[in-house]
């Protein structure tokens, strides 16, 4: 009798197992690290998950050893049945299976290897920086008299962290920017999984003179010149591009690694400098910390700062500007 009651929950058991909820994307994705041990050696890694859509991920992992850079991609995918995430594919000259379970990353490579994970959450080093003394505030969730909307309507305003959606239209600053100056700028693109290219959480953050650099969800994906994100639209690349195994050989193969995932706050940080003669100008930028251009010269010229309005719910933050005399 016992058997057999045993027997009647079996069913039950495995009916339960079947349709486990399987993770989010949210919380698949993001940055990673820990081990990674094959024949050649073992060495910390750092990896990058990127949700792909439809409950497919892709992998992208970097290591060092012995002076030595090496890269993979693997491909990973939503089991619909048993809701559990499985990455699989080559690493070198041999196989590697893997699985996602509560924040860990799981397999091995080959007959003897391994990749242990551990997802972290990076944050900027100047994330929530205050303005200094003499800076304007553009957003600090107080008020708005110092940027406009050009839709005359402010949207998705969050009282507890200040943050607004990008509105209709985009924002722009009130106040003309004659020379030298500093700026702090924090995002947060939205996630938009099954997108590709611009159409991944696309915004921008135009400087005084005209000049965009590009606010994109390309944690991980790549898109043309300067079109990723912390790119001089259409003009330069990040100095910290890394570069995609698949696409090796093709013009575009390399995403910016300062990039956090979406739905994560980032930050510009930017310094731009009008040179003598008072045509040109150097721009020094930081993403996330990260030195992402250095020097770079620009043509330049007294302007307002302007956020691009890409139709995506990109939202912005604690903007300031602080004027150099």
């Amino acid at each position: 009798m016992k058997i057999f009651k045993k027997l009647l929950f079996l069913p039950i058991l495995i009916a339960f197992v079947a349709t486990a909820k399987p993770p989010t994307e949210e919380e698949v994705q993001g940055l990673y690290v820990g081990s990674w041990k094959d024949a050649a050696g073992s060495a910390e890694t750092e990896v990058r998950v990127v949700a792909m859509g439809k409950g497919t991920f892709k992998l992208l992992a970097r290591r060092k050893l012995d002076g030595k850079i090496a890269r993979a991609e693997i491909d990973g995918k939503t089991d619909k049945e048993s809701g559990g995430v499985t990455f699989a594919g080559a690493i070198g000259d041999a196989v590697c299976k893997a699985t996602y379970e509560n924040g860990a990353i799981k397999g091995t490579i080959g007959k003897k290897g391994s990749l242990k994970l551990k997802r972290i959450i990076r944050k900027s080093p100047t994330l929530g920086k205050k303005p200094p003394k003499g800076a304007i505030a553009l957003i600090d969730g107080k008020n708005f008299e110092n940027m406009q909307a050009r839709s005359g309507e402010w949207i998705g305003l969050d009282k507890k962290d200040g943050s607004i959606q990008v509105p209709k239209g985009g924002m722009r600053s009130v106040k003309k920017i004659e020379g030298d100056y500093d700026a702090h700028v924090e995002f947060m693109c939205n996630l938009r999984s099954s997108a590709r290219g611009q159409g991944r959480g696309n915004s921008g953050f135009y400087l005084a003179n005209g000049k965009e650099i590009q606010v994109l969800d390309s944690f991980g994906a790549v898109t043309y010149l300067g079109g990723g994100c912390g790119g001089l639209y259409k003009f330069r690349n990040p100095d910290v591009m890394e570069p995609i195994p698949s696409l090796k050989g093709k013009k575009d193969d390399s995403y910016n690694f300062a990039s956090l995932p979406p739905l994560q706050w980032q930050t510009y940080d930017v310094e731009y400098r009008v040179q003598a003669g008072g045509k040109k100008a150097e721009l020094t930028a930081f993403h996330n910390g990260i030195k992402i251009h250095h020097q770079v010269e620009l043509n330049h010229r007294p302007g307002t700062f302007h956020f691009q309005d890409h139709g995506n719910p990109v939202r912005y933050r604690n903007i300031w500007v602080l004027e150099k005399k």
